[in-house]
């Protein structure tokens, strides 16, 4: 443990202790501070580490195998089986995508620009309108910025709510270090609990290159995403033009 240093759990995510540690070795794996053949540290030293019981530390052992990341050796200790290569994003089907989430995770630090944040009318935006279920004289908030990584633009990206869901955001604003997903679950109770995304591939416009510092005509990825309340009421509509740096891999489980 003494060479691998392992950050600890926050008493502040949500999120399951097991998933805290798989994300946390996953990190260690990509950045390349753990490379195939080197073994982990034993699950008596992570649970030590880490300030949980055992069951936490295998449940993220047992499932970092199933992904074939790592192997576990009867009697020798857990290894790293491979690597995932620096250049892949891990979209797990159970995960809600989460631009600053994503980049934290990688060792990267997230931050935007914002490049508008306005109220439109629903008309304006139908596709939008469409899947917010929104009416033709409802009004729409349009939050539009430029994601990045280390300061890269990686993504130009449009996000759409209904107004009477967000009152105030236009005037409050968002900051540039400010996870949109942490204002709205802190200051409007909304917790998104389910995306329906798509994947297809496009080509840069004028616009996207100008924000995102590529070509005319580079190729892009068009990310398009409605995400939903926990009453299967659509709260949140994305378009992302992104920058294909990442693989997006999605982990498939047999039944």
């Amino acid at each position: 443990m003494s060479d691998l240093q392992l950050r600890q759990l926050s008493a502040h995510n949500k999120e399951p202790l097991y998933a805290q540690i798989i994300h946390i070795l996953e990190q260690q794996i990509r950045a390349g501070r753990l490379s195939p053949g080197d073994k982990l540290p034993t699950q008596q030293q992570l649970a030590d580490h880490f300030e949980v019981s055992l069951a936490p530390v295998k449940q993220a052992l047992r499932e970092l195998e199933e992904r074939g990341i790592v192997s576990t050796r009867q009697g020798r200790g857990t290894y790293v089986l491979d690597i995932t290569p620096l250049s892949e994003e891990i979209n797990e089907a159970n995960r809600i995508p989460c631009f600053t989430r994503e980049m934290r995770e990688s060792g990267r630090e997230p931050s935007s620009i914002v490049l508008a944040i306005e109220e439109i009318d629903a008309q304006q935006q139908p596709q939008a309108a469409e899947q917010l279920k929104a009416q033709a004289s409802d009004k729409l908030v349009h939050i539009e910025r430029v994601r990045e990584a280390d300061g890269r633009p990686l993504c130009l990206q449009s996000g759409y709510f209904l107004t009477s869901q967000l009152p105030g955001i236009v005037e409050r604003g968002l900051g540039s270090k400010e996870a949109l997903s942490e204002v709205l679950r802190a200051e409007y109770e909304i917790v998104i609990v389910a995306s329906h995304q798509t994947i297809t591939a496009t080509a840069a416009g004028q616009r996207d290159a100008r924000h995102l510092k590529v070509k005319v005509g580079a190729p892009l990825l068009l990310v398009e995403r409605t995400s939903y309340l926990g009453t299967r009421e659509p709260v949140e509509f994305v378009i992302d033009h992104r920058v294909p740096e990442f693989n997006f891999v999605v982990w498939l489980r047999r039944q």
